[in-house]
């Protein structure tokens, strides 16, 4: 559909998704767990009243709470947390008891998300988990009622894999009860709630049909039932449009590739094509370097749709998310999606909580401004599936580079691998005042037989640094001569020496980052 084509109602929806929201913030709603969350002052004071001096522009709150798929507002379709269970529930106990008094003495917490999001001129989104399965791991007694009573909704567990022993709790959405609990709990919010929109989270958890268990790729007549139920969800976002006068988005957070958004029976190019979705959210956060961020902009920036990237990072570095910040305003994208930046610091009080808060938070003070980042330390780095957790989100995320391993016969004095190394800064305008190019590996044997290229160019001014005890990896750490990297894609080659004799055993590639430093 040309821009020329589009209704009334599709103006005024882009319009205001292309609203200035330079960072959009999840809350899994855990601060309804805190024993002083039964007031509307102790309610917002941990996660969410300390957002109100940043660069956050939308704060998207998770209405099926953080776990367990269900309501953490005060619901007249389903039963709340604790009560859709039966029974207390181990995990976040007091999150039952402090939305009753909250909506009996003051106002329902998700009525107080919007008051205070749009008091400081941000938008609220209620974020919708479409198909949650912590109760798989976490804790198998707070499975709800509803899904121990209807065991013929849910995901047939014959076959599954091992990588997708996780989603055994899953519920399946060839059944039409299945997508009706989602689209009843969207309809009483869009009655009742004045929220600025939707963010329908498909990562949380992103097996929709009984075959993915087995790895098998959703099939056409499955792609179509989640295609349909979008446009439901239109119907539904459109006509509370209609009745108070402005428009209600949808928002989507999808998997890192159109391909294995597809798989997963997530047709995004269609709800592109159909006017279904008003705002992008792309990835898991568990790839984020290897995500094609230019590709969805291109297909989405036609339709009016900006495109916002998932950053997952929890406590880690401020350099690391400069680092994707820059590489992602670099290929077009329009702000920042935060995952899951509160859960450090759940449980904590007092000093702790604050300066903890104060570490997790101090991203959103800056990388919602692509200029605020020129000059600052930042990291770059290569994805790789070392992590525990990252099996399970394979199916989801783009592919990730590392970890590497040399070979025998020719590899073996030949190259072990290539690897792409995405810059984002403009070096001509604003160079580094120093570069550090830093390869993990994990046999000590190899420290003085590997040989780094980048661009083309062998680097040699290097030192090695041994592993910290307790840890069996090592880094060569290298200084780079600023002018050889790029803007852009780089190329880092790691080879195997051909002037000496090489050790027997076989090394393998962990990590891969460059470091950048100003005066």
């Amino acid at each position: 559909m040309s821009k020329t084509d589009w209704s009334e109602t599709k103006r005024a929806r882009v319009e205001a998704a292309q609203r200035s929201r330079r960072i959009i913030f999840n809350d899994d709603t855990h601060e309804l767990a805190l024993e002083d969350a039964n007031t509307p002052e102790g309610f917002l004071a941990h996660r969410i009243a300390p957002l109100a001096e940043t660069q956050v522009g939308a704060i998207s709150w998770s209405v099926l709470c953080g776990q367990f798929d269900a309501p953490a507002y005060d619901s007249k379709v389903q039963p709340i947390y604790g009560d859709a269970q039966g029974a207390p529930v181990k995990y976040w106990h007091r999150v039952t008891e402090n939305v009753k008094t909250l909506a009996r003495e003051y106002r329902c917490p998700l009525h107080l998300v919007c008051d205070f999001a749009h008091k400081h001129d941000m938008e609220a989104f209620a974020s919708v988990r479409m198909n949650d399965v912590h109760d798989s791991f976490m804790d198998a007694n707070a499975m709800t009622v509803w899904k121990r009573t209807h065991p013929e909704f849910m995901v047939d567990t014959h076959g599954t894999l091992p990588e997708f022993e996780l989603y055994t709790t899953a519920q399946d959405f060839s059944h039409e009860p299945v997508r009706q609990r989602k689209l009843e709990i969207i309809e009483e919010i869009c009655q009742w709630y004045d929220v600025d929109g939707f963010e329908l989270d498909y990562i949380r958890h992103p097996v929709l049909f009984s075959r993915r268990l087995r790895g098998e790729s959703c099939t056409a007549d499955e792609i179509a039932l989640i295609t349909s139920m979008m446009r439901e969800i239109r119907s539904l976002t459109d006509a509370a449009a209609e009745r108070r006068g402005r428009p209600s988005l949808i928002a989507v957070r999808v998997p890192d590739t159109f391909i294995t958004s597809l798989d997963n029976g997530m047709d995004v190019s269609a709800w592109l094509e159909e006017d279904l979705i008003d705002l992008l959210i792309i990835g898991g956060g568990y790839a984020p370097w290897s995500l094609p961020v230019e590709t969805w902009v291109e297909a989405a920036q036609p339709h009016g749709v900006p495109v916002y990237p998932c950053v997952n990072m929890g406590k880690e570095s401020l350099p690391l998310v400069r680092g994707l910040a820059s590489n992602w305003y670099c290929a077009g994208a329009d702000g920042l999606y935060f995952w899951n930046l509160g859960t450090p610091f759940e449980f904590m009080t007092g000093d702790e909580l604050a300066e903890t808060r104060r570490r997790c938070y101090a991203c959103v003070h800056e990388v919602g401004d692509a200029n605020m980042l020129i000059g600052k330390e930042k990291l770059f780095s290569v994805d790789s599936a070392t992590s525990g957790i990252l099996p399970y989100y394979a199916h989801l995320s783009a592919s990730r580079p590392l970890p590497l391993k040399s070979k025998g016969g020719a590899l073996r004095t030949g190259v072990i691998g290539r690897l792409p190394l995405i810059i984002g800064d403009d070096l001509e305008s604003h160079p580094p005042t120093r570069a550090t190019l830093t390869v993990e590996f994990d046999d000590l044997s190899w420290k003085d037989a590997l040989l780094v290229r980048l661009n083309g160019e062998e680097v040699t001014d290097s030192h090695f640094v041994l592993a910290s005890e307790g840890q069996t990896d090592c880094q060569l750490t290298h200084n780079v001569r600023v002018p050889l990297l790029q803007t852009g894609r780089n190329v880092v080659e790691i080879a195997a020496r051909n002037d000496i004799v090489l050790p027997k055993g076989i090394v393998t590639i962990l990590g891969l980052d460059l470091t950048f430093k100003y005066a």
